[in-house]
């Protein structure tokens, strides 16, 4: 009988991983090294490093949960959870390098890290193929029944298709809830069922707790779809209190940890980029700018509201004169106080480089809903219903609303809403590409407005 093969297949895709590092280590060591004698190379840094990497290893996929397979439903997010899982792997071994000054080879470490690509997703692919083959001698076909109208089965049908499951489901249709028990007797009489889902709004519980004993009489796993609409179509989390079942209802994709987990490493990554190549040399030039054209500080520094409406301090490039009125007064166009290095600044969007500063320290985010003042929180949290919403993320130095045209000064009521409608639409609706997509069409943005 069919038997919980997601945990089996992830068992061997572990020892196919570790072979396939060592594996890889091994030949970009002979890659490098082979035209020299082999036991001039075999020094202790390289055993030492060997140990490393594979400690590394189990720590990484422990924290990317890459063998928890159920919890990928995607194949592109199980992959990117894999390549993020080899690039942390991969700037461990560089800090191990960096910390301990043992020099190791950077030819050695281009064709290692080359290496396991390859031979992992090869030797993924041969453990699928080969699992596959076994399951199918080993036991007779087994069959998932679905009930009740293919309306509300959509999306498990949905999820038999993407998930990483290897095995082909033979799939079994019901709909009349009068006479379940005697179809699953009639299929269990032909073939094993593996899997039953029901749809709860079809059932009250006294009918769930007959059908739970008979699966539990006949090792069937039942699965109980939440099918309520509009909760029922959020992020649910389940847990225990004593024997009561509680129902976490999620804000936002960000909920996930692996969601949460992928965008502060982009965020870190995004951050330390800027600030290393960009922020280090242009800072001096635009400080140099700011301290001719007027008196005061170099960066302006104000309270504005951030994830979960906490205040933070923004850190921005000063563009304006010194004012008493810069915390509660919005800039608008041709504003006397923007002084001419400031207009330049707040042209290019320069003027929000040191918010990368937030972002590291983790008050912001790359791309999000951009950061209001306290006074303005306020005021547009009246106006505009769930509003708050917004902070249920952190805020960005770009975002969704500041792409499609809506930045800068507000004057109107529509604008406000259209602002806000985006930003709930990005809270709602996060995912990497997403990121992805907002960055390049800021940047091009840019662009367009000076060419």
């Amino acid at each position: 009988m069919y038997k919980n093969h997601e945990y089996f297949l992830s068992l061997y895709y572990r020892l196919s991983d570790f072979l396939a590092l060592n594996l890889a280590f091994l030949i970009g060591f002979y890659i490098r090294f082979h035209n020299e004698l082999l036991a001039t190379y075999l020094e202790y840094k390289y055993t030492t490093l060997i140990i490393v990497v594979n400690l590394s290893w189990l720590g990484v996929t422990s924290l990317q949960k890459i063998y928890r397979l159920d919890n990928f439903t995607k194949r592109s997010r199980y992959f990117l959870a894999l390549a993020i899982a080899i690039l942390l792997q991969l700037l461990i071994t560089i800090a191990f390098n960096g910390l301990t000054k043992a020099l190791y080879s950077r030819l050695f470490l281009i064709y290692f890290y080359t290496a396991l690509v390859v031979v992992l997703s090869l030797g993924r692919l041969l453990t699928l193929k080969l699992y596959e083959k076994y399951l199918k001698k080993k036991f007779k076909e087994s069959v998932v029944v679905l009930f009740g109208e293919d309306a509300k089965l959509n999306e498990v049908m949905q999820f038999f298709r993407k998930n990483l499951s290897l095995k082909k489901q033979k799939i079994e249709k019901l709909r009349d809830k009068k006479t379940l028990i005697d179809q699953l007797n009639e299929i269990i009489k032909k073939q094993d069922i593996s899997e039953l889902y029901l749809p709860l709004s079809n059932f009250n519980e006294e009918e769930i707790e007959l059908v739970s004993n008979f699966c539990d009489n006949h090792f069937i796993r039942l699965r109980l779809i939440f099918d309520w609409k509009g909760i029922g179509a959020r992020k649910l989390v389940a847990t225990k209190l004593d024997q009561t079942s509680i129902f976490k209802v999620a804000l936002t994709p960000l909920d996930d940890p692996f969601n949460a987990l992928v965008k502060r490493a982009f965020d870190i990554f995004l951050s330390l980029m800027v600030l290393l190549f960009v922020f280090s040399w242009l800072f001096p030039l635009v400080a140099i700018a700011i301290k001719i054209s007027s008196k005061g500080p170099i960066l302006f520094i104000q309270q504005r509201s951030g994830m979960n409406n906490a205040a933070f301090n923004c850190y921005k490039f000063r563009s304006m004169k010194q004012n008493l009125d810069a915390d509660i007064r919005q800039a608008t166009q041709n504003d006397p106080r923007i002084t001419k290095i400031g207009k330049f600044l707040r042209n290019t969007s320069l003027d929000e480089l040191p918010q990368f500063i937030n972002v590291l320290k983790g008050e912001m985010s790359v791309v999000g809903p951009r950061p209001h003042m306290i006074k303005h929180t306020e005021e547009y949290s009246q106006l505009v219903g769930n509003f708050m919403n917004r902070h249920a993320v952190r805020p960005g130095i770009t975002g969704l609303a500041q792409v499609k045209g809506y930045r800068g000064e507000i004057d109107d009521f529509s604008l406000l809403q259209n602002r806000i409608r985006l930003d709930r639409f990005y809270v709602n609706n996060w995912s990497l590409y997403f990121d992805v997509r907002i960055l390049f069409q800021t940047v091009s943005a840019i662009f367009e407005q000076h060419r």
